[in-house]
């Protein structure tokens, strides 16, 4: 045989070393299950064998589920789509075999204490991961929708009612939805429109004229402007600015980095809005922004079969700290 050949690579106990070390460190990460995988077990895409595989190598406390998945798998509970129900009971009951019941606080909280080194300001209303708790709890106990709308859930233990006696609960998700849910959405629609009114003032009458929000020479100025690191910096300030603490260069330096991924996405979907984008219909977008902020803490990673968060956030340094599930488990 002739021309080069490739030497047999020999076995290398420093670089196997190395490898196992990686693992290592990704064993040492905190997972953040997105919701859809919850979604993907139930339906099969995920199969059977491989959530046992994961379940088989959860701590013994368990992987504590995201503030901002409970509320989502809360939220797909309606009054007016009773069977509805058991499908989201049934993913409830698989995030509780995930997180034996735990829940992490929401991450505002997390970058508030750990990144900022101050509480969360009192005009940011905290998620209360315990009342959260309380309703994942009422429904794997419940029976039927109509026993949930009725308060006669027999439940063993609540930690925000009840005193720790056995009793009967239950709850009206269209409350549910107001108090938790519908608040980030506004939140979201509110900054939506005011970036379109800040960039176009006419772009309620252009959308209905043409279907696109702004005209071209204008949204050829928006991509311009998107690209620049001073709209990353101007975004980083407006959550500083949100979170009651100070804009120093320094803050602003260190936020506009650990919150990258959630800037990349934001421009993504800002770069969307210049055209047709549905608010309404991407109000899953809401969540997924959400999420992103648990990756301002290092510990975390994302664990999402979500094709198009990955593609949003693929520009962005924090990348690597999104995985598929089949990455996870390659990692275990």
């Amino acid at each position: 045989m002739t021309g080069n050949v490739l030497p047999i690579a020999r076995p290398n106990p420093k670089r196997e070393n190395c490898h196992r070390n990686v693992l290592r460190s990704t064993l040492r990460l905190t997972p953040i299950f997105d919701t859809n995988i919850f979604g993907h077990v139930q339906d099969g895409s995920i199969p059977a064998k491989n959530w046992r595989f994961l379940l088989a190598h959860r701590p013994g406390h368990g992987w504590p589920l995201s503030a901002v998945t409970a509320v989502e798998l809360l939220g797909g509970i309606r009054e007016e789509r009773p069977e509805r129900f058991v499908q989201q009971k049934e993913q409830i009951e698989l995030a509780y075999q995930l997180s034996k019941g735990r829940i992490h606080e929401e991450p505002r909280f997390l970058i508030c204490n750990e990144v900022l080194g101050r509480s969360l300001p009192p005009e940011v209303p905290r998620l209360p991961v315990e009342v959260l708790g309380d309703h994942t709890t009422v429904v794997r106990c419940a029976k039927s929708l109509e026993e949930l709308l009725s308060n006669r859930v027999l439940v063993k233990r609540l930690q925000t009612r009840g005193e720790g006696h056995a009793g009967t609960a239950g709850f009206k998700p269209s409350v549910l939805v107001e108090g938790f849910i519908r608040a980030p959405k506004r939140e979201w629609l509110k900054r939506s429109e005011a970036f379109a009114d800040e960039t176009y003032p006419r772009w309620r009458e252009h959308f209905q004229e043409t279907g696109k929000r702004l005209p071209d020479e204008q949204r050829k100025q928006l991509e311009s402007r998107l690209a620049s690191d001073a709209e990353r910096v101007r975004f980083a300030e407006t959550i500083l600015r949100w979170l009651d603490a100070t804009a120093e260069p320094e803050s602003v330096a260190e936020i506009t980095k650990r919150l990258d991924a959630v800037i990349e996405f934001t421009i993504f979907v800002d770069r969307q809005i210049a055209g047709n984008y549905n608010l309404e219909k991407n109000e899953s977008d809401v969540y997924d922004q959400f999420q992103l902020h648990y990756l301002a803490m290092d510990r975390f990673i994302i664990v999402s079969e979500d094709r198009n968060l990955r593609t949003r956030t693929a520009g962005s340094s924090q990348a690597k700290q999104i995985m598929s599930f089949d990455e996870f488990l390659k990692s275990l």
